[in-house]
């Protein structure tokens, strides 16, 4: 078969007869298709480099293309259109390439449409150096020999690495260098008695090439041991002992660290334990080893895999640093109290982990109070009068040494310490030894509402710089002379190193007002808002009629004010702001209010009144439903009653003084039937001539005693109960007994809804309940 570029032409040839029909189309199909592809991307030029593809580092050439037909020319490099320069009658173009320094990429092509770009990539780099600093390895139990070496420096383009044994029939051991200019190569060794190899090496690539050599190489000085293994770990306290794989090397070498510390080294001769001393207790270790075969010959091997174990706890040895200041009073009892604080162990000095602390307070008459608090606590309070204290830490092994604190109440200096800033974090604390005399001194503070997180040095002299504070925060603090008899404090405040603006403003809160004055409260900034500290509060008070503002000034800690010379009925606004050094702070929210008129305030003044007294009025009617109630407040009211006149004297009594004689008589003829329980009977109600009221009694089962008491009725002197309380007797012409007795008319009756009734009008009762006298009733003969 034929076949014509560009065209679908073709002829059969006798060995295609014998394909079928239908797969001989197909792939004519296929053909045509590809060829008549090919005819429009045909290539239309040819490039050339004046030096080649590979070029010297900021070197200088010439790239030119030299086009098939005529048409439109365009030159790029790195797909950016670029100007040419162009021979007369000719079909060639270049440009002028300088100092090339990364790798490119040049082309040309033809304008229209479908043409097949021309090009080259070109990059620059340098030659080889000379190969130097050969070094090889030979793992034990192993034939082979690996050797690495470098060439100076990077070549950048591609690189090839050659290594030929001296007598070796083998041409060279090739390989590539890598970016880095490093070449590696491996080979066997040919005879098991060879004791040393001579080598030579060799750098190329399309700038230069570099040869070196002979190498000399003792096989006995690269052997190299396999990497060993610590297959386990047991500590003490203060040791550790190695346990490793078995091997026949005589030198190992350990390095061991405390986690994120300081490696150490130490070399031995033992085989499989190795020992660690001069450890910390409960600390965290790394251990890595690694071998040789002897102190002179061979190589290191690599370290083994790290192996992380920690020691055991010991009982603390360091006595705990502990503080304590004067604290509010126990409402539980009077004694003074203290808040005790101690500095936590670290973890060298701890020797594990702290379980718990102990206190120990010994007061004056001998009694000993403990405390056990757990951490993370480190103050505790107490509440005890003239005692010494004793503190110390426990671990899971044992108690550290007691510290043994004397409570004493400070006598205050004040005014006599000073302080300056010296950076953001740290601040120079002065006093005067003169004012302050004691030979150690103690400098604590802690931040403003924040006791809890108090920190405290020690120092003997008259100066001392507190560190870690943060910025735009607030500190209180101390200096303390530990002196005898007992010690001096100077307290400071307003400890800061840089401050800002407050970040928000108090809110007012309206206490009272009236109509010429109003009280006025705000709160508290929260600490983080401050930025700093607070030095005084500014509120501002806005006449909403007049628009003019007042403002008063308030120091701080205060935060309460009464503003006075307030007009009546005139609404105002007032809002509050915070100052610290370094200025003032935005307002807080507003609070609008309106002061009253004069005639309000008089009828708030009379409603309240009216209320309170209405209310008072309601208590007292609900109190006096109470019984108890009722009968105290009616023995008041008989307590004020004047003196009433003996019943005895009354005419009522003195018609009958003729009749004691029988009447005793009576009395004696009844003493029997008064041993009985006598019947119940019922009493009535009736009036006597003049102004006595007299009971009447009725016999509920004989009739003839009815009829004797009838006849008898006027020959016997009877007991009676006034219905009002007051007891009386005679006859209706005594005039001036009756107006005594109108005279008391204004008492309460018995009909009073506050007030028992005394006398009942009905209902049964016996007569011990009225308690009469059977003697002036009953006619015993």
């Amino acid at each position: 078969m034929v076949v014509h570029r560009g065209s679908c032409e073709f002829a059969w040839s006798p060995a295609l007869s014998s394909m079928s029909s239908e797969c001989t189309w197909s792939v004519l199909v296929m053909l045509c298709f590809i060829l008549a592809t090919g005819a429009h991307g045909e290539t239309v030029c040819t490039v050339r480099s004046s030096k080649g593809e590979k070029v010297l580092l900021g070197s200088n050439f010439t790239f030119s293309c030299i086009f098939n037909k005529q048409c439109t020319k365009l030159m790029f490099r790195d797909e950016t259109l670029i100007k040419y320069k162009q021979f007369p009658n000719s079909s060639e173009v270049s440009v002028d390439v300088e100092n090339l320094t990364v790798p490119s990429t040049f082309s040309c092509k033809c304008k229209v449409e479908y043409s097949e770009p021309c090009g080259i990539d070109i990059k620059p780099g340098y030659p080889p150096d000379v190969p130097q600093n050969l070094t090889c390895i030979q793992k034990m139990k192993s034939g082979n020999v690996s050797c690495i070496w470098t060439t100076g420096r990077g070549t950048i383009i591609d690189t090839t690495c050659q290594l030929r044994v001296q007598d070796d029939l083998h041409l060279g051991y090739e390989s590539i260098m890598n970016s880095t200019g490093f070449c590696h190569s491996t080979f066997p060794i040919k005879k098991s008695i060879m004791s040393q190899l001579f080598v030579f090496l060799n750098v190329s690539n399309s700038l230069g090439s570099k040869t070196s050599g002979p190498h000399t190489i003792i096989l006995r000085n690269i052997v190299k041991p396999s990497v060993p293994e610590i297959v386990n770990v047991s500590c003490a306290s203060r040791w550790c002992n190695l346990h490793t794989d078995n091997h026949s090397l005589n030198v190992v070498e350990i390095q061991y660290s405390a986690v994120n510390g300081i490696w150490n080294t130490l070399q031995t001769n033992a085989k499989s334990r190795l020992n660690i001393s001069s450890l910390q207790p409960y600390t965290t270790y790394k251990f890595q080893i690694r071998r040789k075969i002897s102190h002179r010959v061979g190589l290191w091997s690599d370290w083994s895999q790290p192996k992380e174990v920690k020691t055991k706890e010991e009982a603390p040895d360091k006595v705990l640093d502990v503080w304590y200041l004067q604290a509010p009073k126990s409402p539980q009892s009077n004694n003074e109290c203290f808040d005790i604080f101690w500095k936590e162990l670290n973890l060298s000095d701890a020797k594990g982990i702290i379980q718990r602390y102990n206190i120990s307070v010994q007061e004056e008459t001998g009694i000993m109070n403990s405390i056990i608090p757990v951490p993370p606590t480190r103050k505790e309070r107490i509440c005890y009068s003239n005692c010494s204290v004793s503190v110390s830490a426990i671990n899971s092994v044992g108690q550290s040494p007691v510290k043994f604190i004397q409570l004493h109440f400070p006598g205050l200096v004040s005014g006599l310490v000073s302080h300056r800033p010296l950076n953001n974090h740290s601040v120079a604390l002065f006093w005067h030894k003169l004012a302050i005399a004691g030979t150690e001194y103690v400098v604590h503070w802690y931040p403003v509402g924040n006791i809890e997180a108090i920190q405290w040095i020690r120092v003997v002299d008259t100066t001392a710089h507190i560190t870690g504070l943060q910025t735009q925060e607030c500190y209180d603090g101390a200096v303390t002379a530990l002196q005898s008899p007992a010690p001096k404090m100077a307290f400071i405040k307003g400890i800061s190193t840089w401050q800002s603006a407050p970040e928000e403003g108090p809110v007012p809160k309206l206490c009272s007002k009236n109509s010429e004055s109003l009280n006025v409260e705000w709160s508290e900034i929260p600490q983080r808002k401050r930025r700093g500290c607070l030095k005084k509060y500014t509120v501002y008070l806005k006449n909403n009629l007049k628009g003019d503002i007042h403002s008063f000034s308030v120091d701080h800690p205060n935060r309460e004010y009464v503003i006075s010379g307030l007009s009546p009925a005139q609404c105002y606004n007032l809002w509050v702001t915070a100052w610290t050094d370094a200025g003032e702070g935005p307002k807080g929210s507003a609070l609008p209010f309106c002061t009253p008129s004069d005639s309000e305030e008089m009828l708030s003044f009379v409603i309240l009144t009216g209320g309170a007294v209405l209310l008072a009025c309601l208590i007292l009617l609900c109190f006096c439903q109470f019984t108890f109630v009722q009968k105290r407040f009616l023995c008041c009211c008989q307590c004020l009653l004047p003196n009433i006149p003996d019943p005895a004297n009354s005419k009522c009594a003195k018609a009958y003084t003729d009749d004691q004689s029988e009447i005793k008589f009576y009395l004696d003829q009844c003493d029997s039937s008064m041993n009985e329980e006598p019947d119940n009977v019922e009493v009535e109600e009736v009036p006597y001539p003049s102004i006595c009221t007299y009971i009447k009694s009725f016999s509920q089962e004989s009739s003839s005693s009815d009829a004797t008491q009838i006849t008898r009725i006027t020959d016997m002197t009877e007991d009676y109960i006034s219905t009002h309380g007051a007891i009386s007797g005679g006859e209706e012409e005594d005039e001036e007994e009756e107006m005594g007795l109108d005279e008391f008319e204004f008492f309460p009756s018995t009909h009073s809804p506050f007030l028992e009734p005394l006398v009942l009008t009905g209902g049964k009762l016996t007569l011990d309940v009225v308690k009469i006298d059977c003697s002036e009733f009953l006619d015993c003969t």
